[in-house]
């Protein structure tokens, strides 16, 4: 009897086990080994020629769904940021921008900023966001900002340390280290007014979603601007995400939010039914760090990581029990109920 006993308390432990464990969505894995490449993946986006753009350290990555790419800048600098329009590839790396784009099946890269002494000898500055506003290009610093026309660079010096730039309703939003948010219009800045909880706070995204403004901190969590109020999400997983360290976060198709972390994976919410999952270095990630978010027209997602890149088929109907643990040990066959 009591040897029955405790096999039915080991069955029902492991059954407990199996049963905490989350399905998941289809995710394929890429290291260094794959794509030649480097650790490090800080942006993601797709080209209009279909094909995944990566900046990864060292190189341009292009990868068609079959094939690897990489490519280097003249002077072998590290790309931090890119961004897609139309059959341009424009990159931003340290004290360098321009962009690249295919020729005769090899990419080709145009600086914009050399020879032009953008960048000031005692300056150290890195590009580390890129983004399109009034049919200009921004290159982004952490402490300055450059508008090209396609002729011409503008140049903006900050008066303050920022972490990044967003366009939300047509306006330019300049997130401060420490200080706020602020609104930019031609070339002169002003405080975003009844948003001084922000102050202090080190702002990772800015996204606009359904009437509501959701603004994602590093350290504190979700903050959520509607009707003219902005309050601190009330969702259980914002507790979570104030000790998980947002790095990214992104909403795709209508109903699914993506918050990437530094130490906790990401998130995929779902705003239909309030839920989430968590896919993570304990399930089938490689690593818990979230460097970057991309989409391509398939609606999947594709993930840098700090060390390697994620493609999640966030929309298939397909679930999948993931065991990195090896609760679950081999499985030689599966029966419906």
């Amino acid at each position: 009897m009591k040897s029955i006993t405790i096999k039915i308390f080991v069955f029902s432990l492991l059954s407990f086990q199996l049963y905490c464990q989350e399905m998941l969505p289809f995710v394929e894995n890429y290291n260094k080994s794959n794509y030649q490449g480097d650790n490090q993946t800080w942006n993601v986006s797709q080209g209009n020629d279909k094909a995944m753009y990566f900046a990864n350290n060292h190189y341009l990555l292009r990868y068609d769904g079959v094939k690897w790419e990489k490519n280097m800048l003249p002077n072998k600098t590290i790309i931090r940021s890119i961004l897609v329009d139309g059959d341009k590839i424009y990159s931003g790396s340290y004290k360098e921008f321009g962009y690249w784009h295919r020729n005769d099946g090899k990419m080709i890269y145009v600086s914009i900023s050399s020879g032009k002494k953008v960048f000031d000898d005692s300056e150290n500055e890195e590009i580390w966001k890129i983004f399109k506003f009034n049919n200009q290009i921004y290159f982004q610093s952490f402490n300055e900002i450059f508008m090209y026309d396609g002729k011409k660079i503008n140049k903006t010096k900050l008066p303050f340390l920022i972490s990044y730039c967003f366009v939300i309703d047509n306006q330019l939003l300049i997130a401060s280290v420490g200080s706020g948010v602020y609104k930019m219009y031609n070339y002169k800045m002003s405080k975003v007014k009844g948003w001084e909880i922000l102050e202090n706070n080190v702002i990772h995204a800015i996204e606009k979603h359904q009437n509501r403004t959701y603004i994602f901190t590093q350290k504190n969590g979700v903050y959520i601007l509607e009707n003219g109020a902005l309050n601190s999400w009330k969702n259980p997983l914002n507790e979570i995400l104030k000790t998980a360290y947002i790095n990214v976060a992104k909403f795709i198709n209508t109903n699914k939010l993506i918050i990437g972390t530094a130490s906790k994976g990401v998130f995929v919410f779902d705003l239909f039914n309030n839920s989430f999952i968590n896919i993570n270095k304990n399930n089938v990630l490689m690593n818990n760090s979230i460097l970057s978010i991309g989409q391509d027209k398939e609606n999947n997602l594709w993930l840098g990581l700090d060390n390697g890149i994620a493609h999640i088929e966030v929309d298939s109907p397909i679930s999948i029990f993931y065991d990195n643990s090896g609760v679950l040990g081999s499985v030689y066959s599966v029966a419906t109920t």
